[in-house]
């Protein structure tokens, strides 16, 4: 029987959090929590809303998804249909991309 090494990636996240003023002050995460963000960053906008609206937590944004799937056929261009816009893919980030976006040059770094 082979060894049984677990690899799960740890999340974890501090906050600083000034009380008074309900700000952040300071954060720290794991590469994890930095994945995820970095993941919903590149969710077209209209599969964003469309998962939170199943819990009712969507706001302004939730009432112009709503505006465009109610939006009348006539509006839309020829070659446009509102299931394009409404079926859109989620593009996943090689892990080059994200490093790339996160990397730090060493010799500009103070």
């Amino acid at each position: 029987m082979a060894s049984s090494t677990s690899s799960t990636n740890k999340v974890t996240l501090k906050l600083l959090i000034d009380t008074m003023n309900e700000k952040v002050l300071f954060a720290e995460a794991s590469k994890a929590v930095i994945d995820f963000l970095f993941n919903l960053l590149r969710l077209p906008v209209g599969t964003v809303v469309k998962l939170l609206n199943k819990n009712g937590m969507v706001g302004s944004i939730g009432n112009l998804y709503n505006s465009v799937e109610t939006l009348s056929d006539h509006y839309m261009e020829q070659d446009q249909t509102k299931e394009a816009f409404f079926r859109q893919t989620i593009p996943m980030p090689t892990t080059w991309e994200v490093e790339e976006i996160c990397s730090i040059d060493a010799e500009t770094a103070v």
